[in-house]
């Protein structure tokens, strides 16, 4: 229970794939007054309204959402006449999504296993779930989403800059930290659950995403338009695919 596992090691389960974990993390997204699994609403309407005036988005025109969650961004794209896919492998969260918003077109899908015939004028992972992903499965999907988007991808990363709660296991040569729960059932048995967090840069996640055949257009200190600044506790990232 206390050695250390290899960088990005999986857990036994997902949080998502435990009905009670579920519960608790849908009940996190939808609290108001926390920012915990989502950010609070004023926040979430503001990342919105800022996306839109910054990349000039026009009612009609598409936007695709990687790691939606409840649907509480994509609802408010969709309000402001977007045509919007919010794509999640919770499948709890997408059905109180589902409910709330007649509108949007929600996928039940790992998006590294999604497959889209359809580009978007606009792809979107917000509230760090870029940092997630170990750096394989990372480059993989940059270059899913440089096949999807025809004009922007438009994210958010975490710095190291904040203080990371409940961690278990600090790998600082990585920039990564783990979170790590040992869940004890009463009849005895264990399970493990990992949450892994890779933190960037601007010249990290820069060299990334020109990597990937991305251009970056603008980094910030969130996903509202505020200006860059080194003490920021995430950064605000919009790119274009090269063509």
């Amino acid at each position: 229970m206390t050695q250390k596992p290899t960088r990005f090691e999986p857990g036994e389960l997902h949080f998502w794939d435990d009905p009670y974990i579920a519960q608790q993390m849908l009940a996190a997204h939808l609290n108001p007054d926390i920012d915990t699994a989502s950010r609070k609403p004023s926040a979430i309407e503001n990342s919105v309204q800022w996306i839109i005036k910054h990349l000039h988005l026009q009612p009609g025109e598409s936007l695709l959402d990687l790691g939606c969650g409840p649907g509480l961004y994509c609802q408010r794209f969709t309000e402001y006449g977007l045509k919007v896919t919010g794509v999640d492998l919770s499948e709890n969260s997408l059905h109180y999504a589902r409910k709330h918003d007649l509108i949007t077109t929600y996928i039940h899908q790992n998006y590294l296993q999604l497959q889209l015939d359809q580009s978007f004028e606009v792809v979107t992972m917000i509230y760090g779930d870029f940092c997630v992903l170990p750096d394989a499965d990372r480059d993989f999907l940059l270059q899913k989403i440089r096949g999807w988007t025809k004009k922007y991808f438009v994210f958010d990363v975490s710095t190291r800059q904040c203080l990371v709660l409940f961690s278990t296991f600090d790998y600082p040569e990585d920039d990564t930290t783990l979170e790590q729960y040992i869940v004890i059932e009463e009849d005895g048995s264990l399970s493990t659950y990992r949450n892994w967090f890779h933190d960037y840069s601007p010249e990290t996640i820069t060299a990334v995403l020109e990597k990937a055949g991305f251009q970056v257009t603008g980094v910030f200190s969130d996903l509202m338009g505020t200006s860059y600044q080194p003490d920021s506790e995430w950064l605000g990232v919009v790119a274009s695919p090269h063509r």
